[in-house]
């Protein structure tokens, strides 16, 4: 009775009413349990989390992973973001912001106050009529950057619209000294110089990467390319990875254990050595859920694991400078996870479901904008090896296809050295 009336007020419980000495582990386990199977709050998940993973006991995904969607924002922006600070970096955040919301920019201007903001995504929703939705511009951008201490932790940004940022709010994202990568799609227009304008603020420029349906894959080997010459088996592990990984986090009760964080599993080697031997990802994950839904859907997907891979590439350098490091490193099975727990929120709807969102909805017309992809090598204090960060180029060059002999007699003489762009490879990835 009494851990029944515990769960009904789980939300009014702070670290300190759990941390009572004569309070045994067993039953914050059996509390755990509870809200496990009738589901739990952010509240809930802060404090036990922080108290139960240091603990004996048989932890799960759920422990380290919080994920909640909210359809349609009505509250302050800050009344969604509060919740998600930690001052003390016990976890991460991740925030997705999509539509339809009625923020304004003095709402976003307090964004880099969350200073345990990991990822950071704004997208434009894709609906067919234009919805409410904020306007994020190079003057926010600069804004941001003129706070003190902007976004210690954020290492992804990601800003998709039709009129948003534009090339110039490039020169603006050395104030965030985490950042390895930024992401935008935008108005062709807008960013006419992207290459030149990045190269001299220190960014690389991957090649341009058109429609919805990108993989993860990409993202990976911007960073640490694959020895792969097959461009058969690169389409097919782009969509293991996809399929496994959403699989894997639809699923909260995958073991977690933690181990010495310099054997931790390398995350793309697992992942290709995976795919080499022809094995599923992950045998156990739940393969079915209701696509139609977002109730349940793990929209996280994307930046848990692409977080994971730039923390592990970079040893957690920025972790910590900011006193946040970590000597065990969060392991399931073979996969390497984040190195702090992460909590995930998305305000409103982007579009369709998947491991990334579908393109932002563009008032002037599809072909007005464009996929603009920039990536560091390092950040200060973790530079990441040259030998490990390709130019866009090779990037491009590892994922073509090997020339082939044509079998029709046309009487020309093809090239067979002719550059194919990357993007309509990876269009190749979403056929069945």
């Amino acid at each position: 009775m009494t851990m029944h009336v515990l769960v009904d007020n789980i939300g009014f419980l702070s670290e300190q009413h759990l941390t009572r000495g004569d309070l045994p582990a067993r039953y914050l386990w059996r509390l755990w349990r509870l809200l496990e199977n009738r589901g739990t709050c952010l509240q809930a998940w802060k404090v036990l989390s922080k108290l139960l993973l240091i603990e004996d006991g048989e932890k799960t995904l759920g422990l380290y992973k919080y994920r909640h969607h909210i359809c349609r924002p009505s509250e302050p922006l800050s009344h969604y973001t509060k919740p998600l600070e930690s001052p003390s970096f016990d976890f991460l955040s991740y925030l997705n912001i999509s539509g339809p919301c009625s923020f304004d920019s003095i709402e976003l201007m307090a964004l880099p106050e969350l200073k345990n903001l990991a990822v950071l995504e704004i997208i434009q929703p894709a609906d067919e009529l234009r919805t409410v939705f904020p306007r994020i511009s190079d003057r926010l951008v600069r804004g941001w950057s003129e706070k003190h201490d902007p976004f210690p932790l954020l290492r992804i940004l990601r800003v998709w619209g039709d009129e948003s940022v534009t090339e110039h709010s490039l020169q603006y994202l050395s104030q965030f000294p985490s950042l390895l990568l930024y992401d935008v799609n935008g108005s062709r227009s807008d960013w006419g110089n992207a290459e030149t304008v990045a190269s001299l603020h220190g960014w690389e420029t991957a090649e341009p990467l058109h429609g919805p349906r990108d993989s993860l894959l990409w993202y990976l080997i911007l960073f640490k390319p694959l020895d792969e010459d097959q461009p058969g088996m690169l389409r097919d592990l782009a969509r293991s990875i996809d399929e496994g990984l959403i699989n894997f986090c639809q699923n909260n009760n995958q073991p977690l254990s933690f181990v010495p964080s310099e054997t931790a599993p390398p995350f793309l080697d697992y992942l290709n050595d995976a795919a080499r031997s022809n094995l599923p990802l992950y045998i156990d994950s739940p393969s079915s859920y209701n696509a139609q839904s977002c109730k349940g859907y793990p929209f996280e997907t994307w930046a848990f694991f692409l977080n994971s891979f730039l923390g592990q590439l970079t040893k957690d350098e920025d972790l910590k400078k900011n006193r946040a490091g970590v000597t065990k490193q969060a392991v399931s099975g073979s996969l390497t996870l984040p190195s702090r727990p992460l909590a995930c929120l998305q305000l409103g709807h982007c579009g369709r479901s998947g491991i990334s969102p579908t393109v932002s909805y563009v008032r002037r017309g599809l072909f007005a904008t464009s996929r603009y992809t920039f990536y560091k090598k390092g950040i200060p204090g973790g530079n990441i090896p040259n030998a490990t960060i390709p130019k866009s180029k090779e990037v491009s060059a590892s994922m073509k296809p090997q020339p082939q002999l044509s079998s029709v007699e046309t009487g020309l003489t093809l090239n067979r050295q002719k550059r194919r762009r990357i993007d309509d490879l990876l269009r190749s990835f979403t056929r069945s």
